[in-house]
């Protein structure tokens, strides 16, 4: 694809540096790029001044995770204005939230008997955050479990020994503060939130009313069906498409820049219809 909306580097949980990521983009023919760190700007700029040196089309982002009614919701936003005190200030909120669930998560090891070095941890997470996905390749590099997936399923996911629930971030605050900040809004992947449309509906038609302008539909681990679905929530709540690859390198295996994303016709219509959002909330 032309255009790749969804990309993780080192800050969150990806492995790849946002140079790299550049790098990788132009070889695989994409045109722009977004990166969208989870909770975090800290390789917005850096991406920035790379993609600038090799004439590649940028698009500042993020990926905030939240909760509603026991579902993880993920919610994009690009187009950023970095110079935003307050959007700011809520990003070092989130990021001080994560970092007291992880202590949480250290202490629920601690009661199980599994001490987790810190120092070490942090060697796996060179960037601005520490993620469950750390927390898993940290206990693979230890010999607790002989896989990511059994980290998930014994210790790191909703029914795990160690599992915490984020701290409450409901999705609407994060399309509210993007929609402030001057920025668009997607609904990150809808079908991994949930399978049922019918709360699907409800989801998408409440966040609409605080801004949410689109819904990424064109997603690598979607098929042909899942997509159409999406494309025709999206067209019944006259809402934009948005793609992207969720790329992490090798933290998730399978999955190369550009392997899903939009033409770049497609990003010409946000560009316009953020366009038209700008000037009706001046």
């Amino acid at each position: 694809m032309q255009v790749d909306m969804h990309i993780h580097t080192v800050e969150s949980d990806g492995t790849c540096t946002a140079e790299e990521i550049i790098e990788r983009a132009l070889k695989n023919g994409v045109r722009a790029v977004a990166i969208t760190d989870h909770d975090t700007v800290a390789g917005v700029e850096s991406g920035k001044r790379a993609a600038d040196k090799k004439g590649m089309e940028y698009i500042p982002g993020i990926e905030i995770s939240c909760n509603s009614d026991n579902l993880e919701v993920h919610v994009l936003g690009y187009y950023l204005n970095l110079k935003d005190e307050k959007f700011l200030l809520e990003i070092d909120e989130l990021e001080k939230a994560r970092e007291n669930r992880n202590r949480k998560i250290i202490e629920k090891f601690k009661k199980i008997g599994i001490i987790i070095d810190i120092e070490e941890l942090k060697k796996l997470a060179p960037g601005n955050i520490i993620s469950r996905l750390h927390f898993a390749n940290y206990l693979l590099k230890e010999g607790i479990v002989s896989s990511k997936e059994e980290a998930f399923i014994r210790y790191l996911g909703k029914n795990g020994i160690a599992y915490e629930p984020k701290e409450n971030f409901p999705p609407e605050r994060a399309v509210r503060m993007i929609t402030e900040n001057g920025g668009f809004v997607s609904l990150a992947h809808p079908f991994l939130i949930t399978s049922n449309e019918e709360i699907l509906n409800k989801l998408i038609a409440n966040l609409k009313k605080y801004g949410l302008d689109a819904l990424e539909a064109q997603y690598s681990s979607f098929s042909k069906t899942q997509v159409k679905m999406v494309k025709r929530l999206a067209k019944k709540y006259d809402l934009a498409v948005t793609g992207g690859s969720d790329f992490h390198g090798v933290n998730r295996l399978g999955v190369d820049i550009g392997d899903a994303g939009l033409e770049y016709s497609q990003l010409e219509t946000i560009k316009e219809k953020l366009k038209i959002k700008r000037e009706e909330n001046l």
